[in-house]
């Protein structure tokens, strides 16, 4: 079982900048009370409002997908048409450096 990292780009549409946010912020408490959650980390692009991220860190591709199907997620999801200008591009990555590589 290796951990993995999801990192998950989302384009808010003209005017939906600080709901977009809102939403993502709300994602938070939640994910980070799963038991496979390393890590949820939500981020706003400091030279474009619209662009946020979302970085996640779990214990396996198991419990993301467990977190993709939790309740609260699929409400989320269900507001992304709305809230965003196309589809969230996620993506999976492996760490590959050691915490003592220096």
């Amino acid at each position: 079982m290796d951990p993995i990292s999801k990192v998950a780009f989302f384009a808010a549409k003209r005017g939906e900048e600080a709901r977009l946010g809102h939403q993502l912020m709300g994602l938070v408490p939640s994910s980070r009370s799963e038991p496979g959650n390393l890590r949820y980390e939500i981020f706003q692009d400091t030279s474009d409002d619209g662009l946020w991220i979302v970085v996640e860190d779990w214990r396996s591709a198991a419990d993301f997908d467990f977190h993709m199907t939790t309740d609260y997620v699929q409400a989320f999801l269900g507001q992304v048409p709305a809230l965003c200008d196309g589809e969230p591009d996620i993506r999976s990555y492996q760490k590959r450096s050691s915490t003592d590589c220096r």
